[in-house]
């Protein structure tokens, strides 16, 4: 048979109605009443009614293609119908036009556009009905009504169900369907698919600060920039908030992939306008392969999310890469964030007490207050074992909160450090709250806790970085007596202009300098120096981390009299010291107003 298909658009058939099934010379007369002719008939009908002949020549076209279309009356006729009515489903639509001529088949549906004389594409819902054989007709019936809304309406559903609302990105379902597509296809030699996870870093904070139309704003930007990276052979969809997914399939994955993940960074690094708000912003990116990252859709998203997971830890603004090895450290880490939350609302952690002593009258006046954990299968840990995880597992702020709880509870417990002052770590967000100040010393007062009797010590990198945001605390907690003291002092910076603008009552000289006593020139120069500066600002001076009694003399000698490290205790339950103290008592102010 002749083919009477010409190019269409991608339409699948779903169905009929008002359709002859078989027209018979029993019904014909229903045809033409008070003597109309049939073809008069279909004419009058508000349905698009098409006669075609066995080699699928149009022989009528009913007044209502016209006035939909705007075409001529009767411009149709002469024509394959199937050049006219442009169909997705060639051979399905062929093969039932052959099975109707041949007699094999009565009735069959399917869809159609028509590209109306102004440009516009309609879609009609089309039945063919079998009336080769009736008198009159002696042709295949057409029947059509437009469905253009309908249509339309069902792909906007479809584009719904795949797409991201906001961004016109693809949804996680679909970009998942695709990826598990390329799988399924994949060979090893040619192409391997491959995902990148983005999570933007700070996103959250320009919501905060310049609220949600503007960071959604940013992500429309951002999603139209992703989309232009690779086209090709790189899909890109948003899985949810911040967090952005790319999909592609390369021959040389381990080499091209990281060019995409460059090029993602440095797209993600430049500014951008969001709302009149110029935005700066970074990502981190997460990477993962098949077959080693992955063997499903799922699997590789779920180890880029691991591997994400450490590129934020990193640093942020980095690309790291899924490894086996790296997702079991992961695992771990993890495992510790869960059960240090555990800790903190169990009974796991407590405080140890390392003393601080005046070398010159041989008496212990303060203690440091340092965090242990007791771990029910690791034992005893020290904070550094654990530190890092704990801004990880979002116990900042409260573990913070507990460690100076504990620590006033000991300043009230005289048998624990025998009443002595108690110098308390403190992080650099509490210093920043707005009521910390005013919380603490109403907490001194309920407590009938003596300022003087509390030490806050803050890294110097930390204080320089925070003091200007929090003048109002530190002030406020200095005039009350509450001493302020900068540990690790010396190291990373070398404008002190801050010590003349802050009541910082005393500097703990580091111990990286203090470990160089006797080895390094330069360094016992430099805690000279350091020494020196303190004495003419009027500030104590203590010296951590002494290990023997050559450091311990040699800081005597440059006046720094309080010292603290192993040679003279160790941090325990007690704070009890180690070396002898054969002139105890004596009663020298641990840190000097300013």
């Amino acid at each position: 048979m002749k083919k009477f298909l010409g190019a269409g658009a991608a339409i699948a058939a779903v169905g009929g109605e008002l359709g002859v099934s078989t027209v018979t010379a029993a019904n014909e007369p229903r045809l033409k009443p008070a003597g109309l002719s049939t073809r008069a008939i279909l004419d009058t009908s508000a349905t698009v009614t098409l006669l075609v002949n066995r080699s699928g020549t149009i022989e009528f076209e009913s007044a209502e293609l016209a006035r939909l279309t705007g075409w001529p009356q009767q411009s149709c006729v002469g024509k394959p119908c199937f050049e006219v009515l442009r169909v997705n489903s060639a051979q399905r639509i062929d093969s039932a036009f052959g099975l109707i001529v041949r007699g094999r088949l009565h009735r069959a549906t399917f869809e159609f556009e028509v590209t109306t004389a102004s440009g516009d594409v309609l879609v009609f819902l089309a039945t063919l009905s079998d009336a080769l054989s009736v008198p009159e007709v002696g042709a295949i019936i057409i029947t059509a009504q437009e469905i253009s809304r309908r249509k339309a309406y069902e792909i906007a559903l479809r584009h719904n169900a795949n797409h991201d609302s906001l961004t016109g990105l693809f949804n996680r379902r679909a970009a998942l369907r695709q990826i598990n597509r390329w799988i399924a296809e994949n060979d090893t030699q040619t192409a391997r698919p491959a995902v990148l996870l983005l999570d933007i870093d700070g996103f959250k904070a320009v919501n905060d600060v310049y609220g949600h139309a503007v960071g959604d704003a940013m992500l429309v930007a951002l999603a139209e920039r992703l989309s232009g990276l690779d086209p090709a052979n790189v899909g890109v969809a948003r899985l949810g908030g911040d967090e952005l997914l790319l999909f592609a399939r390369y021959e040389d994955v381990e080499k091209q992939l990281p060019q995409i993940a460059v090029t993602v960074l440095a797209a993600m690094r430049r500014p951008v306008l969001a709302e009149s708000h110029w935005i700066h912003t970074s990502a981190s990116v997460g990477i993962a392969a098949f077959p080693d990252g992955g063997t499903t859709a799922d699997e590789l998203v779920r180890h880029a999310d691991l591997a994400l997971y450490q590129a934020k830890d990193a640093g942020r603004n980095t690309v790291r890469w899924f490894s086996r090895e790296a997702a079991s450290r992961l695992r771990e880490r993890t495992v510790l964030r869960r059960e240090l939350e555990r800790a903190l609302n169990g009974d796991e952690f407590l405080m140890h007490y390392q003393p601080i002593v005046d070398v010159n009258s041989r008496s212990v006046y303060a203690h440091e207050a340092l965090l242990r954990w007791h771990h029910p299968e690791r034992g005893l840990l020290a904070a550094r074992d654990f530190i890092h995880e704990i801004d990880g597992a979002g116990l900042t702020v409260p573990l913070a909160q507990w460690v100076l709880k504990a620590a006033f509870r000991s300043a009230l417990a005289s048998d624990v450090v025998r009443g002595s002052p108690i110098a308390i770590n403190v992080h650099p967000r509490l210093l920043q709250r707005p009521d910390f100040a005013s919380n603490l010393l109403q907490t001194l007062r309920d407590d009938n806790i003596q300022p003087a009797q509390i030490a806050l010590e803050i890294t110097e990198q930390d204080f320089v970085r925070t003091a200007d945001s929090s003048p109002a605390n530190i002030v406020a907690l200095a005039d009350a007596g509450v001493r302020v003291v900068i540990d690790d002092f010396g190291t990373g910076f070398s404008n002190f202009g801050y010590l003349t603008r802050f009541p910082v009552h005393a500097i703990k000289i580091d111990r990286e300098f203090v470990a160089q006593i006797g080895i390094n020139a330069r360094s016992e120069t430099l805690i000279s120096a350091l020494i020196g500066l303190a004495e003419e600002l009027g500030i104590q001076t203590i010296g951590e981390g002494i290990e023997n009694a050559e450091q311990s003399d040699y800081l005597l000698r440059q006046g720094c009299m309080l010292q603290q490290g192993y040679f003279w205790g160790r941090p325990s339950a007690s704070g009890e010291v180690s070396s002898p103290l054969p002139h105890p008592g004596g009663t020298l102010e641990l840190f000097q107003s300013v």
